[in-house]
């Protein structure tokens, strides 16, 4: 019994208020016009799930065009490496076919060929020598020849 009180405060305002307009929305409308909402909603979802599709899809595309390029890239590199392999061995090939003279110095050459024309005169000199049997200088044992007679003919081709 101690634990008990009472209270004798009496609340003097109401606690429902009454409602002044009396008119209530009609409930079909309403359902019509959640329904509308909703159809919009999901227009709009499916709108963006589409956008994200063909957003994806060309993502996707472009990677695929990235990565067939890169391809073709490694591709022509290899055949580009190969076509230089080629080209490499056909010049060494080529190279090795020239004949060595062209790598001697041009100086070098002209004492070659002076070389190979004494050689040549030295051999023809043998050579006549030994019809002959001549000895020594064979400049000063050649007998002189007398020079052809002049023609008219001849002189017009000198001039």
């Amino acid at each position: 019994a101690d634990n008990f009180s009472v209270t004798r405060y009496h609340i003097s305002e109401p606690y429902v208020d009454r409602e002044v307009d009396g008119e209530q929305p009609d409930a079909r409308l309403a359902a019509e016009e959640e329904g509308k909402r909703l159809e919009k909603l999901h227009r709009e979802a499916e709108r963006e799930r589409r956008e994200q599709l063909e957003k994806a899809h060309l993502r996707g595309s472009h990677a695929l065009k990235k990565v067939l390029l890169a391809q073709d890239r490694e591709k022509l590199l290899k055949e580009l490496e190969q076509m230089q392999n080629m080209d490499r061995m056909r010049r060494r090939q080529i190279v090795a076919q020239v004949p060595p003279e062209i790598f001697v110095p041009a100086y070098k050459r002209m004492e070659m060929k002076e070389e190979w024309q004494r050689e040549l005169e030295f051999a023809f000199e043998d050579m006549y020598s030994e019809d002959r049997k001549m000895k020594g200088d064979l400049i000063l044992q050649f007998e002189p020849q007398p020079l052809p007679a002049p023609s008219d003919r001849s002189q017009d081709n000198d001039l």
